[in-house]
């Protein structure tokens, strides 16, 4: 089994195992769910790939727009998706930080942070991982980030985009392997 580590500015890190031979394209399961801190811990490890993360508030509808982004993105890429994991391969996500910005467009008091990890599962074998950990961050603070910066207009972005710009990009990266 090879095992390839890649971090991209400290922002996203994707491991990859070789994966185990999977369907033809088609439809996708879809699982997703968070991940509560056990006994006020704010370390924990995730339960599909042992990844530590340090786990934040996780907004009440959380589940459901990670569902919808998800969804929309299969769709978008010619796959379909169904609830659970009976349809073989399926992708879980899991979220451990899921934050609304405090404040307007223009202004914030605190910005919008995103927490997650997806899973591209068949049986019970994990066979790639996509980890998502980014809160947006002002232009003062990391200057290397300025086409970012302007691809989200100029402004400060809700945890809904965030979290969207977080699930296109791990879903390009767990589908490749199907297509």
């Amino acid at each position: 089994m090879s095992l390839t580590c890649l971090c991209i500015v400290g922002i996203a890190m994707i491991f990859s195992v070789t994966p185990p031979p999977c369907c033809a394209v088609g439809d996708v399961g879809i699982v997703v769910e968070r991940m509560e801190s056990k006994e006020g811990s704010i370390v924990d490890a995730c339960k599909h790939c042992g990844k530590y993360v340090k786990v934040g508030s996780i907004h009440s509808d959380a589940e459901k727009i990670v569902k919808e982004k998800l969804q929309q993105a299969l769709s978008e890429r010619g796959f379909g998706y169904k609830n659970g994991k009976e349809q073989q391969p399926y992708i879980s996500v899991v979220i451990f930080r899921f934050q609304e910005r405090k404040g307007g467009n223009f202004a914030v008091e605190k910005p919008a942070g995103v927490g997650l990890h997806m899973h591209l599962i068949e049986g019970s074998v994990v066979g790639r991982t996509f980890i998502f950990d980014e809160d947006q961050q002002a232009l003062s603070q990391n200057i290397l980030g300025i086409g970012k910066f302007f691809r989200r207009g100029a402004k400060w972005i809700t945890v809904e985009k965030l979290a969207e710009e977080g699930i296109n990009k791990g879903t390009d990266y767990l589908l490749e392997i199907l297509q």
